[in-house]
């Protein structure tokens, strides 16, 4: 299996009035988790994008089940799969010491420097097989 699994700690400014993270921060961790993971299948997001490939977001999807708080210790648990020749997808866990917080997807596109897709280059989507 290609999971690696990234901790966070969720900073004050994170959360809101009652120490719940708030829903937004959920993107950039998932952002974080997901660039940790192509860090550790010898991806850098930098490299590719200088060969000429982008690589946005295209869907976000996030169910959540459990709240974060303030100083919480999260583990984001994901995993990648290419559903084509130009997507792929990330899907991730969230966890605090075992308890699922939340699931959430995350689609990302491979689009040239012109924004026109374009396929994902063979040696990054073997990585996602």
């Amino acid at each position: 299996m290609n999971s690696q699994t990234h901790r966070i700690r969720v900073r004050y400014a994170e959360t809101d009035q009652m120490a719940v993270a708030h829903h937004a921060a959920y993107v950039t961790w998932l952002e974080e988790a997901r660039i940790a993971w192509m860090r550790s299948h010898g991806l850098s997001y930098r490299d590719i994008e200088a060969s000429g490939t982008i690589m946005p977001v295209v869907e976000v999807q996030v169910a959540y089940q459990r709240p974060a708080r303030f100083d919480d210790v999260l583990e984001f648990t994901t995993t990648a799969k290419a559903t084509g020749p130009s997507r792929v997808v990330f899907s991730t866990v969230i966890s605090r010491g075992g308890e699922q917080l939340a699931n959430a997807a995350v689609t990302i596109a491979a689009v040239g420097k012109d924004g026109r897709p374009m396929r994902i280059p063979d040696e990054v989507k073997a990585l996602f097989s």
